[in-house]
């Protein structure tokens, strides 16, 4: 639903009144911190001749901001359900590339220095076109700061979440000059201002206790008002003609969504969703400015922005609900007394140095009757030489020869010196995280600074840890943001974590080594991620770091590859005055030998062109390696020659064995010759007895025709 006038002002005044005594109090903070230390009633009936300012607190508060600024809080997008890898690499690099640029360290250091003085700093996000060249409709995502975050902007009294993600609206005031507010209202609307009705909304806090310079032209505070609701939606998937899908808001192209379809593309799909919508109000205490002008109610409905979330990011420093109020404070709070305290001690004792009497000697009238002139004149212009004295009054009577006495200093209260170094003491001990006096060694290795760093970022934890809060839901409203901003292919700028920059191409086309398929990387519409936020040192603090450890390690490595890395490594890590060919070549060598993966096109082109080198050798590699291959040839001839000779001597051995073996078979075949023989002569005889036998029997056969006696057969068989 549209806004109102009336229901704007009121949610606006809801939150301008909540919580707004601690408002007026870290105001007051920031006036103590940055304007004046003098900037109340507690003094003011004091005699002192002389205020001073002897500033301990600002110290501390640079020695915080300083910590903060050296300890940066990092974003890491990990991909989770079917998101790929390489999106979340392109988010990390393209959110590292947005932080920074110098909009965003504005707005960055501008929140840390508000957040530590006063307790709260806030910035804002923006999309807005690349260029104003005509089809160039491309857009990115700034940042900007928001000065005095504390008095103009008010959040949903509803959220006491210290990230303000639950919240429904924020409103954000900003003053502007009659002139300026023409000239912003006739952007907006189109109609030129003739005279301004001084309506305004409620005005920013100030402090109430430092005299501001009154009697200024009059200041109109108009506001940017950020409304986020629920609404139902749904998502349709298009088809075009050949085939690809694109998958959109109907919301968002219900203008354009008969144009779409008469083109070819055709709803293949849809899903109901519900999701947020933010709504931008720019109003002046009479009227709403931005948005389509509605004749029914007389009023314009805002413009609705890109991302889910209101964008505008708040940055606490010490943070607590009470009693259902909301409390913040930084730095300054705690040290204010202590500092009040040793600014009236010094400017006491200025009083008394500047008010007490110089120490005069003291004369009796007759020792300088008659010189008096001598000593009227006193400081520079007393030129005289010497001054003179009686010695003899006028009655003749002896006269002391110097002053009768001398007039007596100023006192200095014993308390009082006793306590200006408590009074410092006590600004330090709730203020105060630098290094300590006394363990402030510029000879202390990297291990033991380290070591003293970490306790001593004890002391302003709580600045850092919030901080990280902050930049977690920076990340957020970041991402929801370049959903939509990034959703066509295009060119973007990547930074890696050492610096480098390169452009990348969102929404690529691939095909996929493992599927076979093409897929789109880089698409940050369909992506999504886990975020985590984590304090660590920048990135210059981490190369020193890894430059010592190198350095160390370099004695105590034996692997000469491993001595190679680490020195090219070395190399690569260090700064100075024309080094940048040096750490080139180590990189280029890093690559080329295989340690370090190539990051940029020309990596991988100088990698493919070693490969062609190793495939077509020069000259000189080829005299090389011919002197290689005679070398090698030459051992081949020796080794041949040697295998011949075992060869012959195993060839002879092995004859020898040979003929002795002959020589045994030959044996052996005359020996069964022999056999042989022996066993034929055996066969013959035994062949005669057979034939013998067989006559016999026929003999026997015929016993019937002649008649033998067996004597007769007997002696026959015998002689035969």
């Amino acid at each position: 639903m549209s806004l109102k006038l009336d229901q704007l002002k009121d949610l606006h005044d809801k939150a301008y009144n909540f919580s707004s005594i601690t408002r007026e109090r870290a105001s007051d903070d920031s006036v103590f911190y940055f304007v004046t230390n003098w900037d109340d009633n507690i003094l003011s009936d004091s005699q002192l001749a002389y205020r001073g300012e002897f500033d301990v607190l600002r110290k501390a508060g640079r020695d915080i901001m300083a910590s903060l600024a050296q300890m940066p809080s990092q974003i890491d997008f990990f991909p989770i359900n079917d998101t790929r890898d390489e999106d979340a690499e392109f988010a990390d690099s393209h959110y590292r590339a947005g932080t920074n640029n110098n909009a965003s360290k504005e707005a960055f250091k501008f929140a840390d220095q508000d957040c530590v003085v006063c307790g709260y700093g806030a910035w804002h996000l923006k999309a807005h076109y690349c260029s104003d060249k005509i089809g160039n409709n491309n857009q990115e995502i700034k940042r900007e700061f928001i000065p005095e975050a504390n008095n103009t902007v008010f959040w949903d009294p509803n959220d006491t979440t210290i990230d303000k993600r639950k919240s429904g609206y924020v409103s954000w005031l900003k003053a502007y000059s009659e002139n300026g507010y023409k000239d912003l209202k006739e952007r907006l609307t189109g109609e030129e201002v003739e005279k301004v009705n001084p309506s305004s909304f409620d005005s920013p806090e100030h402090s109430y206790t430092f005299p501001w310079i009154t009697g200024q032209s009059e200041r109109i505070n108009v506001v940017k008002f950020y409304y986020r609701e629920k609404i139902d939606d749904k998502v349709l998937t298009l088809e075009d003609p050949f085939g690809e899908t694109l998958d959109v808001i109907e919301s968002e192209i219900q203008e354009v969504e008969d144009e779409l379809l008469d083109s070819g593309y055709e709803i293949i799909d849809e899903k109901e969703i519900k999701r947020y919508r933010v709504t931008l109000y720019i109003a002046s205490g009479e009227e709403i400015l931005n948005g389509e002008y509605d004749p029914e109610t007389g009023e314009r409905g805002g413009e609705v922005i890109v991302g889910e979330h209101l964008p505008i990011i708040p940055q606490y420093g010490e943070y607590a609900v009470i009693e259902g109020e909301l409390h913040w404070e930084g730095v300054t709070r705690l040290a204010k007394d202590p500092q009040r305290l040793r600014n009236f001690q010094l400017s006491y004792l200025a009083d008394i140095v500047s008010r007490s009497p110089r120490q005069k000697p003291i004369f009796f009238p007759e020792q300088i009757a008659g010189h008096e002139d001598m000593y009227e004149i006193t400081g520079a212009e007393n030129n005289y030489p010497y001054l003179l004295a009686n010695r003899i009054a006028g009655d003749g009577k002896e006269l002391p020869p110097g002053p009768a006495g001398v007039m007596p200093e100023q006192q200095m209260p014993t308390a009082l010196i006793q306590s200006i170094a408590l009074s410092k003491e006590a600004v330090e001990d709730v203020a105060n995280p630098g290094l300590p006096q006394d363990v402030s060694d510029p000879d202390a290795s990297g291990k033991a600074i380290l070591a003293l760093q970490a306790q001593i970022d004890k002391q302003n934890f709580i600045y850092q840890d919030h901080r990280k809060f902050a930049k977690r839901r920076d990340a957020e409203v970041w991402l929801s943001m370049a959903k939509e901003v990034y959703d066509t292919p295009r060119t973007a700028m990547i930074e890696m974590p050492n610096g480098q920059k390169k452009e990348v191409q969102i929404m690529e086309t691939i095909l996929d080594d493992q599927s076979g398929e093409l897929v789109t990387i880089r698409d940050l519409k369909r992506a999504e991620f886990d975020l985590s936020a984590k304090i660590g040192p920048d990135y210059t603090s981490q190369k020193e770091q890894t430059i010592e450890r190198i350095t160390m390690m370099l004695p105590q490595v034996q692997d000469p590859n491993m001595v190679q890395l680490l020195q090219l490594k070395l190399f690569m890590l260090m700064d100075g005055v024309d080094f940048d060919d040096v750490r080139d070549y180590a990189n280029k060598q890093l690559v080329l030998n295989g340690f370090k993966e190539p990051d940029t096109d020309e990596e991988k082109a100088m990698l493919e062109a070693q490969a062609q080198t190793a495939a077509e050798p020069d000259a000189m590699t080829l005299a090389a390696q011919a002197e290689m291959v005679k070398g090698q040839a030459d051992m081949l001839e020796e080794k041949r020659k040697g295998i011949e000779m075992q060869l012959d001597s195993q060839n002879d051995q092995a004859q020898t064995k040979i003929d002795a073996y002959n020589a045994e078979t030959k044996r052996i075949q005359a020996m069964a010759s022999v056999k042989e023989s022996e066993s034929k002569t055996q066969n013959t005889n035994v062949d005669t007895l057979s034939k013998n036998i067989d006559n016999q029997a026929k003999v026997i056969q015929l016993s019937d025709i002649k008649q033998f006696t067996d004597e007769q057969i007997l002696q026959q068989i015998a002689q035969g």
